[in-house]
């Protein structure tokens, strides 16, 4: 997809990040073949996400589609961002950690 800036406005950093993606619940599953059997799913075991939980966390992510029954889809290539803005935050929270650790291992010496 586009993503040059010059395409963009308002742009601000995603903040919680990490307690998004906490928030969030991967599972596996079936497709519900014999319900829909129109859309040609795949009859094998998959993983991703249940669209209406992932609309509570992150709602920019979910589409509706335009029936009556609004099915949902997650657009999953827009969580890496979040994914990359939440293993930084871990990652300072690592740092953190690496750094009293090794104050500690000082003051025993």
């Amino acid at each position: 997809g586009s993503s040059d800036a010059r395409f963009k406005t308002n742009i601000s950093p995603i903040t919680n990040s990490l307690q998004k993606v906490l928030a969030l619940r991967g599972v596996h599953f079936n497709w519900n073949t014999t319900a829909f059997p129109e859309r040609m799913f795949s009859d094998k075991k998959t993983i991703g996400f249940i669209a209406q939980e992932v609309e509570k966390v992150l709602p920019e992510v979910v589409s509706k589609d335009k029936t009556p029954e609004e099915y949902r889809s997650v657009k999953y290539d827009k969580v890496v961002a979040l994914l990359v803005e939440a293993i930084k935050e871990q990652q300072k929270q690592i740092d953190s950690l690496k750094s009293q650790v090794k104050k500690l291992k000082r003051k025993k010496k």
